[in-house]
């Protein structure tokens, strides 16, 4: 029986660190001047938005509204900022997909319901006073 050679495949090194060019695409602390952050820096922002919506229940309407205000201001600053460079930092646009514009749609539904609560508020009142 004829044998067929077979092509030697390239070894491949499990556990080895990736290159230097490769280790600067993923470092996530190197700040990007068109960003005036790190990736670092937007994910903490990020987790600082949600930290505050964690306590929107707590708060009352017109206080979250404020909050949502602020936290959509600098999202959307951010979101703008990733995509003026996401043609030549492709990470970016990463970020901005899967984690500045979730962030932003949470947002919008907070004010939302911050929303609502105050018009219930605002029946409540009239139903008392007979307005």
């Amino acid at each position: 029986m004829p044998t067929i050679p077979l092509e030697k495949s390239p070894t491949v090194v499990v556990g080895t660190r990736p290159s230097t060019a490769a280790q600067s695409l993923l470092d996530v602390n190197a700040v990007y001047p068109e960003m005036g952050l790190s990736i670092a820096g937007v994910r903490q922002e990020i987790d600082d938005a949600f930290d505050d919506v964690k306590t929107f229940h707590q708060r009352e309407p017109d206080e979250v509204f404020r909050m949502v205000s602020g936290h959509s201001a600098r999202l959307a600053e951010l979101r703008g900022r990733a995509q003026r460079i996401e043609d030549r930092a492709p990470v970016w646009k990463a970020i901005r997909t899967r984690e500045i514009e979730p962030a932003l749609d949470e947002l919008n539904k907070q004010f939302q319901i911050a929303s609502r609560l105050l018009s219930v508020r605002d029946l409540d009142y009239r139903m008392e006073t007979g307005k």
